[in-house]
């Protein structure tokens, strides 16, 4: 009896001990699940939908004006908005932008006006979930002068396109065709003759 006993109350606590296993892991897994939900929106920072100018657009004048819609609403604190020339690495204006919803915008003055070349529209905002945020995107400014040069490029080579053209009629036509009008001048003399 007593082997029956012991072998029975060993098997009582196997079990007993594997069913605490079993919920100690599933603690473990809904603790990890929750730590992942809490994480996930602290790492969705806000990101940028679109701007103006747009990314990569090319204007014909320096904008005084320029605006950034994103993807949540950026808090109203320590947001900063510049704008660089891409091309001296040089920042030509930053100030504190408005913040209306998910839009940003910032008035450049109108002193400021370098006229054609590459620039960035840098910013640093406080994303709705309370981390700061910084991010760029790029416009340039078309030069007038280049544009006119391509353009009367474009003209002289028509020009010169038809000068081959004029050139490529053979002597011998411009020959023929000073006989054609000395016969018909003749013709017209001697009847004009005969009818005297």
């Amino acid at each position: 009896m007593s082997p029956r006993v012991a072998s029975g109350e060993t098997f009582r606590f196997s079990k007993s001990g594997f069913r605490r296993a079993v919920a100690a892991a599933a603690a473990l897994a809904v603790f990890a699940g929750a730590s992942v939900i809490n994480a996930a929106p602290a790492s969705a920072h806000d990101s940028v939908l679109s701007s103006n100018p747009g990314d990569k657009q090319v204007l014909d004048e320096f904008p005084h004006h320029v605006s950034l819609k994103f993807s949540g609403n950026p808090k109203n604190n320590f947001n900063t908005v510049a704008i660089s020339d891409a091309d001296a690495k040089e920042v030509l204006y930053s100030h504190e932008p408005e913040v209306v919803g998910n839009e940003v915008s910032l008035d450049i003055p109108e002193e400021i006006n370098p006229g054609p070349g590459n620039y960035i529209i840098g910013f640093q905002i406080t994303s709705s979930d309370g981390h700061s945020t910084r991010g760029k995107t790029s416009f340039s400014v078309a030069d007038p002068d280049a544009a006119g040069a391509a353009e009367a490029g474009a003209e002289s080579r028509q020009t010169g396109a038809h000068a081959e053209e004029t050139k490529s009629i053979p002597l011998w036509a411009y020959g023929l065709g000073g006989g054609l009008i000395v016969i018909i001048a003749a013709v017209v003399t001697v009847i004009n003759r005969k009818a005297k």
